[in-house]
C-alpha cells in the first residue's frame, strides 16, 4: 500500500463528505493546517446523501482532490469504495480518510487513535469500566481505541445499541466487549462513558432512548464523559456530567486529532506542535 504525498506542488483540493455537513469545522480547522505550512491547498465541506456518495468520491479522486474525510452517515458504506485498507480500516470496519494514491483509493481511520489522544487530554488513567452509546463508524474507532489503548487490566467495555443481539454476533466471545441494549444503562462503576450517537447533532434527535440522568448515575468519581457531537449541546449530557463531578469533553478535541492524522496521511508527514496549535486555535 502506497500513500501519496500532497505536501508540496500545485494547489490541490480536500474535503469532508457528510449528510448532514454544514456544521463541520473541519474546513476551518484544515486551512489553518495549512496556512500554518505554508501550503497553497484549499479544504472544503460537501453535503452528500447516502446514494450520492460512490459518486461523490469517484469524482473527487477523478478531479485530483488530495483526499477526503467522511462523517456521518459515509463511514461504513466507503468501504466498498475502496482499493486498499489501513489496518485500523480493516479493524474496525469503517473509513473517516480516504487517500488517492496512484490511481487507487485507499481507506484509513485515524478516529480512533484522534479519540485515544483527545481522551488523554482529560487524564491518562486507564479505563476499567467504559460504557459506549451507539453503534456506527465512530463508535466502532471509540470501542475499538478504548480496547487497543486505554482499557486496564481486568476492564471491560458495555457497548449500547438498538439491536444488541447483531451487535454481539460480531463480538468475540469471552472478550472485554460487551453488547448490551438501552435498558442496560446506569450500571454502577462507569469511568468512562462515551456518546456516538447523533443525539444533540444539527438537525439530529434531541433525546436519547434512555434518559439522561441514567446515563450519569453509575458514574465513578472523576470519571470520564466525552460527547463527540459537537459543539456542547447546552442542558445536555456533559451539563449533566459535569454537574455530578465528572470530566468532560465534547468532540472538538478528537476532531482535531483525527484530523492532525488525516492530514499526516495526506502529506506525508508528520505534523509539528505549531501546526496542531494552529488547528486547535481554528476551532475555538
Amino acid at each position: 500500500m502506497t500513500t501519496a504525498s500532497a505536501g508540496q506542488g500545485a494547489a490541490k483540493c480536500f474535503g469532508v463528505l457528510g449528510d448532514p455537513v454544514a456544521h463541520s469545522r473541519s474546513p476551518a480547522m484544515h486551512a489553518a493546517a495549512f496556512a500554518a505550512l505554508g501550503l497553497p491547498h484549499r479544504y472544503l465541506a460537501f453535503h452528500v446523501a447516502p446514494e450520492r456518495l460512490a459518486e461523490a468520491v469517484r469524482g473527487a479522486r477523478a478531479l485530483g482532490f488530495g483526499g477526503l474525510n467522511l462523517t456521518v452517515p459515509h463511514k461504513q458504506a466507503a468501504l466498498a469504495l475502496c482499493d486498499d485498507l489501513g489496518p485500523e480500516a480493516r479493524r474496525i470496519g469503517a473509513v473517516n480518510t480516504l487517500v488517492f494514491a496512484d490511481g487507487a483509493i485507499v481507506g484509513h481511520n485515524t478516529d480512533g487513535r484522534g479519540f485515544a489522544a483527545a481522551v488523554r487530554q482529560l487524564s491518562s488513567k486507564y479505563v476499567l469500566k467504559a460504557m459506549v452509546l451507539g453503534s456506527g463508524g465512530a463508535a466502532r474507532a471509540v470501542v475499538d481505541a478504548i480496547v487497543g489503548e486505554l482499557l486496564g487490566p481486568g476492564g471491560h467495555v458495555l457497548w449500547v445499541s438498538r439491536d444488541p443481539a447483531a451487535l454481539a454476533a460480531e463480538l468475540p466471545a469471552g472478550g472485554p466487549v460487551v453488547a448490551a441494549g438501552w435498558d442496560a444503562v446506569g450500571g454502577a462503576g462507569v469511568d468512562l462513558l462515551v456518546n456516538c450517537t447523533t443525539v444533540g447533532m444539527a438537525h439530529g434527535p434531541t433525546e436519547y432512548p434512555a434518559p439522561a440522568a441514567a446515563l450519569v448515575a453509575g458514574l465513578t468519581s472523576g470519571a470520564r464523559v466525552v460527547d463527540i457531537v459537537y459543539p456542547r449541546p447546552a442542558g445536555g449530557l456533559l451539563d449533566l456530567a459535569e454537574a455530578a463531578g465528572a470530566l468532560v469533553q465534547d468532540g472538538l478535541e478528537m476532531l482535531l486529532w483525527q484530523g492532525v492524522f488525516a492530514e499526516a496521511l495526506w502529506l506525508g508527514r508528520s505534523l509539528g506542535p505549531e501546526v496542531v496549535a494552529a488547528m486547535r486555535a481554528a476551532l475555538r
